[in-house]
């Protein structure tokens, strides 16, 4: 049974990988200057916020994300300073199983099952503690078996939805 949770678990952040194209959107407080932003820090992490309880998931699912967020993060301006940061990231994993059926001509019908994931991204002022940024994506679950291969998709995931932050640079 942990087996097969944990493979529920590296399910999840293979999810928004591979082939399976990843639908991104994205929301902010249109009243937040986000020029002044130049550091972040890690909001702390519970396992109801990442979706994925810590006893199932161990450190590595939550590393890779980690390390695709600070590098998307650094590349898009932000410098890493736990004890100053001036906006705090946060992010959750979930995932629910679906169902589509197809008419199939003349007589069938197609029912295809499959577990669609999504990955939140929040950042959040450290002094008002108020959201002001969100990006997400949404795509079917792939599992994959190569922490190398999870690394890199878990990084491309990622590298798709901070593509929107900050969102003035692309004219939102």
């Amino acid at each position: 049974m942990i087996r097969l949770l944990l493979g529920i678990c590296a399910v999840v952040v293979v999810a928004l990988a591979g082939c399976t194209a990843i639908a991104v959107q994205h929301d902010y407080d249109p009243d937040v200057d986000f020029s002044t932003y130049r550091s972040f820090a890690w909001m702390p992490l519970t396992a109801q916020q990442s979706g994925v309880p810590d006893h199932l998931s161990g450190p590595f699912l939550h590393k890779r994300i980690r390390k695709a967020l600070a590098e998307e993060l650094t590349e898009s301006g932000l410098d890493y300073a736990p004890e100053s940061a001036d906006v705090l990231v946060a992010y959750q994993l979930n995932y629910k199983n679906k169902s589509e059926a197809n008419a199939a001509y003349p007589h069938a019908i197609d029912v295809r099952r499959y577990r669609e994931g999504t990955l939140i991204i929040d950042l959040v002022d450290p002094d008002t503690k108020a959201l002001i940024w969100r990006g997400w994506g949404v795509s079917d679950l792939h599992r994959s078996t190569d922490p190398q291969q999870e690394q890199e998709q878990i990084e491309r995931a990622v590298r798709k939805i901070l593509a929107r932050y900050p969102p003035y640079e692309q004219g939102a």
